[in-house]
């Protein structure tokens, strides 16, 4: 978990070319790119993304002796759950719905040991990733396309949603969603993008149109305290 908490939606800057597709790129623990995997997954796949680009951590998912770091939404395609369903129509079965057609823009990093996962810091993985990702800090002007209040550019750091946000700037603090629910109420549209999974903790970051309206986090089923709205420095 503190992994999880350390490196989830870290941004960082690309050393090396990464591959589209779902098998992306496999670095040591010695810092060894698998080179003849890297070119044939790019001459058959293409690149998804040049070096020295700034790029996002979206998932993480450990395995027996593997750590497969997910960047910018991964390079596998991703189906709905209704996209899997086939019912029986005369002689054949069908889909009920097409698939969304998107292709994945992202790619992954796998980071490979020798043995089982031994017990892991952040830093260590971050220094295991070095030959491929910088995560030296950058300004977060780079990943933004206008000035950012203060206050909001210390919640973004501290990987925290503030009322006030817009979704560019929870997105960059938090990462993807792991659902998105919409719905009106009393004649207004909301969304809620739900952050971590129970009996874990949840977040609900509430958006009307394009602004964060309302904070709510739940942790075994009771609810948290709502952020109240900071202060406006325009005012």
């Amino acid at each position: 978990m503190a992994i999880i908490r350390g490196l989830m939606a870290e941004y960082a800057t690309v050393k090396v070319s990464l591959p589209r597709g779902d098998k992306g790129l496999m670095v040591d623990t010695q810092g060894a790119v698998d080179e003849a995997a890297l070119l044939r997954e790019i001459t058959q796949n293409g690149t998804a993304i040049p070096p020295n680009v700034l790029v996002q951590i979206t998932a993480i998912e450990f395995k027996g002796k593997e750590i497969v770091f997910e960047i910018n939404g991964g390079g596998k395609k991703k189906t709905k759950w209704y996209e899997r369903i086939e019912v029986g129509m005369g002689y054949g079965t069908y889909p009920v719905a097409q698939g969304s057609g998107k292709t994945p823009t992202g790619s992954s990093v796998i980071l490979k040991f020798s043995q089982r996962l031994p017990d892991l810091t952040v830093d260590d993985l971050k220094n295991f990733l070095g030959p491929v990702l910088d995560f030296n800090p950058v300004s977060l002007i780079q990943t933004f396309s206008r000035p950012i209040p203060p206050e909001f550019l210390e919640a973004i750091e501290a990987k925290q949603a503030a009322i006030g946000m817009d979704r560019q700037m929870v997105q960059m603090a938090m990462g993807h969603p792991q659902h998105k629910v919409r719905e009106t109420k009393d004649g207004v549209e909301q969304e809620d993008w739900i952050y971590g999974t129970p009996p874990q903790k949840v977040i609900f970051v509430t958006f009307e149109g394009e602004e964060v309206v309302d904070i709510k986090e739940y942790r075994s089923g009771v609810a948290g305290q709502t952020q109240p709205p900071l202060e406006d420095p325009m005012r």
